[in-house]
């Protein structure tokens, strides 16, 4: 059995460690968390889709009907982005995949078109 930064060795030979020295194994080891289901990322995904797919063929919706479907799209993508930092800790991951999300509900509603995006985009990187 081997300690260090973590400790090796066969289960038995684990805890009959802690055993014999009277202590708690509980209270030295941590629950991994459990992994987040697919369906916690299929949801937002289809929210998203959802969105813009409205907000790209169905044009003649009304204000207050574009302005909800475009609030559950970026809501949609800030969920997806909290399950992506959550399931894979990486906070670049989860801040790409939220405001790529909210660009892409922007050119879907007519905001920004493309061309603009890559103008402002060269404009940045100069």
């Amino acid at each position: 059995m081997k300690f260090g930064n973590k400790m090796e060795g066969s289960p038995e030979e684990i805890r009959d460690f802690f055993q014999n020295n009277g202590l708690n194994i509980t209270d030295y080891m941590e629950r991994p968390d459990l992994p987040l289901k697919a369906v916690w990322f299929i949801l937002p995904v289809c929210f998203i889709v959802v969105s813009l797919t409205c907000l790209t063929f169905l044009m003649p919706l009304g204000t207050s009907m574009q302005t909800f479907v475009f609030l559950l799209g970026c809501g949609a993508g800030i969920w997806l982005a909290v399950n992506v930092q959550l399931r894979f800790k990486n906070t670049w991951a989860a801040v790409f995949v939220a405001i790529g999300t909210i660009l892409l509900i922007l050119v879907a509603i007519g905001t920004v078109t493309p061309t603009e995006m890559i103008q402002q985009l060269n404009k940045f990187k100069n």
